[in-house]
């Protein structure tokens, strides 16, 4: 029997760490890795039907956790930045640095058009490129009151939205700050072009950076070098040149963001020597995540793992229970601590403190009592202390709300023992 329970937990604790990593069944060797879904919807205000990617967490599908809902990254010039940023969240959601996301990411169909807040006749001395310009504000009423309901009546998420777009999407990121403030809670311009139209939002600035209160709102903006060889950023400060327009007409207006203080806005922003505007992307948005989300990442967990801590299980739950109050207080809704977290955290206790790992089982079953996960877990913890019965009856109930393979197994191995 006790090789037989050595053997259980040791099943319990590859599929706690290394699920992901699951050999996969003969007859599905051939599926695609699926990161999100093709969806649609028809704009009355657009009158156009607009094609949108959607990626909703892998937790999400997956049945043996709890259902819950999610923060929103809506993601301009979506294509071309969509695997970049689920990988990101992926990795960085993971490590607890940020939240899970479902990123609705929205390809173009008239680009200049949705992204531009005005009219110009001729730019760069084209007429053609800007013929169609100036539909920023029917694009936004698009998302407010078509794109953003929709998801919200189709998919997992909360009412916490971030906003991403780069060169001209990143004008209208500032567009919508100025003029839509409350459908977005962040907003990221990666390498805006603040040079449109004369600078016309930069003539904004101040007043109304004066008269709107952004005091829950954030902004993080990256800077490419798009400055000539050579130069640096303190030539470009002074230079009048239109090829210096793009960046200075950025540096300038972050002057006049950070002067406006009063407004309350959270202001984050970075230079990035070595990337163009073209590469600039990939590394603003990570550096926009880590900004955006600071007060989520879960610390001070090392002093409770010496074998020989003062800190009790106790004192670990009103560690998750004050972290996650704090968090709740950013969101504006609750957020009780994340399942996976509070799982992985068992399970690291399971063999050198079985009093904490019992309490942050236990814990989820309170937060999450329609989760199979919690069950199984819970079933491994009364393994590992040679309870069976209490094993078998966490691993029926696990089955009941969930099916896992993984909980078949050690079940259908207990029960054949006994």
């Amino acid at each position: 029997m006790r090789k037989l329970l050595f053997f259980l937990i040791a099943v319990a604790m590859l599929a706690a760490c290394q699920s992901n990593n699951a050999p996969v069944p003969e007859e599905s060797q051939e599926q695609q890795y699926i990161i999100g879904k093709l969806d649609s919807l028809h704009s009355e205000i657009l009158d156009e039907t607009r094609n949108i990617w959607v990626h909703v967490p892998g937790s999400q599908v997956d049945n043996i956790y709890a259902q819950v809902k999610y923060p929103v990254l809506y993601l301009l010039d979506g294509p071309d930045h969509f695997h970049v940023v689920t990988g990101m969240l992926r990795q960085l959601s993971g490590n607890s640095i940020s939240p899970e996301m479902v990123v609705v990411s929205i390809p173009n169909t008239d680009r200049t058009r949705d992204l531009t807040p005005t009219h110009m006749d001729v730019s760069f001395g084209d007429s053609a490129f800007v013929r169609t310009s100036g539909g920023g504000d029917d694009f936004l009423a698009f998302l407010g009151k078509e794109l953003i309901p929709y998801i919200e009546n189709k998919y997992p998420v909360t009412p916490y939205r971030t906003f991403v777009g780069h060169s001209f999407g990143g004008l209208l990121v500032i567009h919508a700050l100025y003029t839509q403030s409350p459908l977005f809670d962040n907003y990221v311009a990666i390498d805006p072009s603040l040079w449109w139209d004369d600078r016309i939002l930069l003539r904004m600035t101040d007043s109304v950076l004066g008269n709107v209160d952004l005091h829950d709102k954030a902004l993080f903006v990256g800077v490419a070098n798009t400055m000539e060889e050579g130069m640096e950023v303190v030539e470009v400060r002074s230079d009048t040149s239109e090829t210096t327009n793009h960046i200075r007409s950025i540096l300038d207006f972050l002057d006049m963001a950070e002067s406006n203080a009063a407004s309350g806005l959270t202001l984050g922003w970075k230079y990035y020597q070595d990337d163009d505007h073209g590469s600039v992307p990939l590394i603003t948005e990570y550096d926009a995540l880590r900004f955006l989300f600071s007060w989520y990442r879960l610390e001070g967990l090392n002093k409770f793992f010496p074998p020989d801590s003062e800190e009790s299980a106790e004192d670990l739950i009103a560690h998750l229970t004050a972290h996650y109050q704090k968090v709740s207080d950013h969101f504006g809704y609750e957020v009780l601590p994340p399942e996976s977290t509070v799982n992985s955290l068992g399970y690291n206790f399971l063999q050198s403190k079985p009093d904490f790992a019992y309490s942050m089982f236990e814990l989820n079953i309170r937060n999450y009592p329609q989760s199979a996960n919690v069950f199984d877990s819970m079933g491994d913890y009364y393994l590992a202390q040679s309870d069976t019965a209490q094993a078998i009856e966490h691993f029926k109930k696990a089955f009941d709300l969930g099916e896992s393979p993984f909980t078949k197994e050690k079940l259908d191995a207990l029960l054949t023992a006994e």
